[in-house]
């Protein structure tokens, strides 16, 4: 069995048996994956913290495609994102970050552009403290990657531009349409909100954030983007309820 190298994100773990843990780990090279880290848990693992939630570390990884869960060979810690969690809100961030890419990213697919796209979110958020403007940068451009953001500069039914006027974003169609050609149960999306949106496509997420102090309307852009998240996945996400409570 070959003995892969690459770097990765660790999302998620829980413990198999007495001594071991099974990792949900994104990886750069072998997109994501599921694999055991035996003997994790014992006083003498070889893991050590390399296996802690969000770490960026290096790993070589025992891989097969045939085989539905990998075998960890060994890991070391490139970046450790642990001590930040400390914080509530921000541990309730990282909780979302991994669980929206676990949920939202097909097994085993090579995705360069999210990888670093939530390396940058982590980094970000380690070094600002913030939560909101992260998370919003992270959700937009993981839909505009995945192809699932829509337009929202224009109504889907008749084309018109928002401009300076509300838009309503349609849960069933999942997009946004205009006062005029809206229908059923939507959800208004005011006029300065949507004028946020060119900030994300033209800046970094450090100028972004040091532009003091967020814009009014990212709460609301980001709750809509987690709404279109949600509808893509068609469920609800857990850590989604318990940022609106604390965020």
């Amino acid at each position: 069995m070959p003995l892969v190298e690459t770097e990765a994100i660790v999302l998620r773990t829980h413990r198999l048996g007495e001594a071991d843990k099974i990792a949900s780990l994104f990886t750069r090279q072998l997109g994501r994956v599921r694999a055991v880290a035996k003997g994790a848990l014992s006083r003498r693992g070889r893991f050590g913290a390399a296996l802690e939630p969000l770490s960026y570390i290096r790993l070589w990884i025992y891989y097969r495609e045939s085989r539905d869960l990998q075998r960890l060979g060994s890991a070391e810690i490139l970046e450790s994102f642990f001590e930040m969690q400390k914080d509530y809100r921000v541990q309730l961030a990282a909780q979302y970050l991994a669980e929206v890419t676990e949920r939202f990213l097909p097994d085993r697919e090579v995705n360069e552009r999210v990888f670093r796209l939530l390396l940058a979110v982590l980094r970000a958020i380690k070094r600002f403290g913030e939560v909101n403007r992260p998370l919003l940068f992270f959700d937009y451009w993981l839909l505009r990657l995945g192809g699932f953001l829509p337009d929202l500069s224009r109504c889907m039914k008749c084309q018109k531009q928002f401009a300076d006027e509300d838009a309503y974003y349609d849960p069933l169609a999942v997009t946004l349409v205009c006062a005029q050609c809206r229908s059923g149960t939507t959800e208004r999306i005011s006029s300065h909100v949507l004028r946020l949106v060119p900030a994300f496509r033209a800046m970094r997420i450090e100028e972004l954030i040091e532009v003091k102090p967020a814009p009014a309307g990212t709460h609301e852009l980001r709750r809509i983007l987690e709404q279109i998240i949600e509808a893509h996945l068609e469920k609800k996400l857990t850590t989604r309820a318990l940022l609106a409570e604390e965020i």
